[in-house]
């Protein structure tokens, strides 16, 4: 653990509060970060940080100290993010999708680096993003972990509290089922585009 995470936490534990504070300031914009990329909703992701550091304000003076006070943290807000899409998931029985997919988002990409190409990379970036939001809840977690957050797969376990073996299974099949969602989406595209061509060719007709 990093000598000014263990110094706040024994401040903390020691009755100074602003041990604390320094650790929310400190970890607080990254935790936010992890939860919006998992629930997709900026208002839902404050509300979880917020009941994160609730829950660590609780357990911290019974940390034993074993990890560091950062990956701790971080398992906290990847159970509170996962039981929050639980919770979600078990409210809509069989809507539609948490985030539509713009199929646009792939058509006419330009290849050089043009404020275009801006636009429609942050178009594409969206629609990854919409895709990583379609995944089954294990398979979203482990896929923020390691691409977005950069874990490797024994962290990503130690977070989790599963088998690293059962972390590349996750993670094999989120790749599988994003480059499914994707190839869709793609063809989508193709497809909208084909219609706008035939009613084009049926008005000039």
């Amino acid at each position: 653990m990093a000598t000014e995470d263990s110094e706040f936490v024994r401040r903390f534990k020691a009755g100074d509060e602003t041990g604390f504070d320094e650790l929310v300031r400190r970890y607080q914009p990254r935790i936010h970060g992890l939860l919006y990329r998992l629930v997709r909703d900026s208002e839902d992701a404050s509300d979880l940080a917020q009941e994160v550091f609730v829950r660590v304000f609780r357990a911290l003076p019974g940390f034993q100290e074993k990890s560091g006070f950062y990956t701790w943290l971080y398992r906290i807000a990847v159970n509170v993010g996962l039981n929050h899409l639980r919770a979600r998931r078990r409210k809509k029985e069989h809507g539609a999708s948490e985030t539509q997919m713009d199929p646009e988002a792939f058509a006419n990409l330009p290849d050089r680096r043009t404020p275009q190409a801006d636009w429609h990379q942050t178009r594409l970036r969206a629609a990854i993003g919409a895709a990583v939001a379609e995944l089954p809840e294990r398979q979203r977690a482990v896929f923020v972990m390691r691409q977005y957050d950069g874990l490797s797969n024994d962290e990503i376990a130690r977070a989790l509290n599963c088998a690293t073996g059962t972390v590349k299974a996750h993670y094999f099949f989120a790749v599988r089922r994003l480059q499914e969602l994707l190839k869709e989406l793609k063809g989508a595209t193709a497809l909208n585009r084909e219609e706008q061509e035939s009613q084009h060719e049926v008005h000039q007709g």
